[in-house]
């Protein structure tokens, strides 16, 4: 019997909970797929022939060295340089002539499919742009490899961007920093796919948020309506802006790079900035096991348990509190001082 290994590398940038919902799914996609699933094994660098859940989007090095050489081996995707599965390839750099990262290409029409904005890699270049930026509205600073909303700050004035910068050391700004435009009133869609052997979906739903125990706004799950088929199944889909641009930016960054992906999710923005302009882009892209994850697994169960039905919905919820969990609900994180609640169910008859 084939086995199912999950790949921990890049952990030490997640939270336990993180790493203890990756768990979970690979226990039921194990049983999805018939393999042989050891929680305790997580692939220790050279390929045994397993089907792998990365933690982290792979670079075609390190897939290389797993012996992965496409899609049909994994449930998560593979880069040619790291930088292509963070929010840097979202944005073109400040100015042409910038110390990009080896390995970077145009990508043409990129800034249709996003926030006004763009990227850069010194102190100097973030101090211009971020001041040309701030004339037509607030301006969000996004460090490129931080996951799950962290790195981020919201500036509405240059002293304000000038204070930021003051902390930020230059080993981070050679990283790269992303300058966008912030919205102050929006609707966040989650839009993507994936495929597993035997098993391809396709997904659109809205995140929601929740406060924290310090009063901060959140991420606190997603509802999403599961499609059986190819992500191109949700062509003419609502929402149909979102969705046609989460669709493109796949196409044309995908494409370019030659992106790798059985899982694919990208969090789709629509609302108005400070100044009331309204802006439809994508926030981020993601290859790997994320925040709507156990709502595709569920999804997939369930799809090929009532192989008549061409979708079902699916969601996931994260909370700070002690509320009574529904009926239906698969507990995978326990709430503590730092994180919260977490599960996912079925939503019965999609309500």
């Amino acid at each position: 019997m084939q086995t199912l290994s999950v790949i921990f590398d890049g952990a030490d940038q997640c939270s336990p909970h993180e790493v203890a919902a990756l768990r979970v799914a690979a226990s039921r996609v194990a049983a999805l797929l018939a393999l042989d699933y050891d929680p305790s094994h997580a692939l220790p660098g050279a390929s045994d022939g397993s089907y792998c859940i990365p933690m982290s989007t792979l670079t075609r090095r390190e897939a290389d060295a797993l012996g992965i050489r496409g899609e049909s081996q994994l449930w998560g995707g593979v880069v040619p340089h790291a930088f292509v599965a963070t929010k840097l390839v979202s944005h073109r750099p400040w100015r042409s002539d910038a110390p990009l990262p080896r390995g970077w290409k145009d990508l043409d029409g990129i800034e249709r499919l996003t926030l006004p904005g763009c990227c850069v890699f010194t102190a100097d270049d973030a101090r211009a742009a971020g001041t040309r930026l701030l004339r037509d509205g607030e301006v969000r600073l996004k460090q490129p490899f931080a996951r799950g909303g962290n790195g981020q700050a919201t500036v509405r004035d240059p002293p304000a961007l000038a204070r930021w910068l003051e902390d930020a050391t230059d080993a981070a700004l050679a990283d790269g920093l992303v300058l966008e435009r912030n919205l102050v009133k929006s609707t966040t869609y989650s839009i993507g796919s994936s495929s597993l052997p035997g098993h391809e979906i396709a997904y659109c739903g809205r995140q929601r948020t929740v406060m924290d125990r310090a009063g901060r706004e959140v991420y606190g799950g997603s509802t999403l309506t599961v499609f059986r088929g190819p992500f191109a199944v949700l062509a003419g889909k609502a929402p149909a802006e979102a969705v046609n641009v989460a669709l493109a930016y796949d196409a044309l960054v995908r494409g370019t790079y030659g992106v790798l992906a059985s899982r694919r999710n990208y969090d789709v923005i629509d609302g108005v900035d400070s100044q009331g302009n309204r802006h439809v882009g994508v926030l981020e892209q993601s290859w790997r096991f994320g925040g709507a994850s156990m709502a595709e697994v569920i999804a997939l169960e369930w799809l090929a348990c009532h192989p008549e039905a061409s979708s079902v919905v699916a969601e996931t919820r994260e909370s700070y509190d002690d509320a009574p969990l529904p009926e239906g609900a698969i507990p995978y994180g326990d709430s503590d001082a730092d994180s919260p609640r977490k599960y996912a169910r079925i939503v019965p008859h999609g309500r």
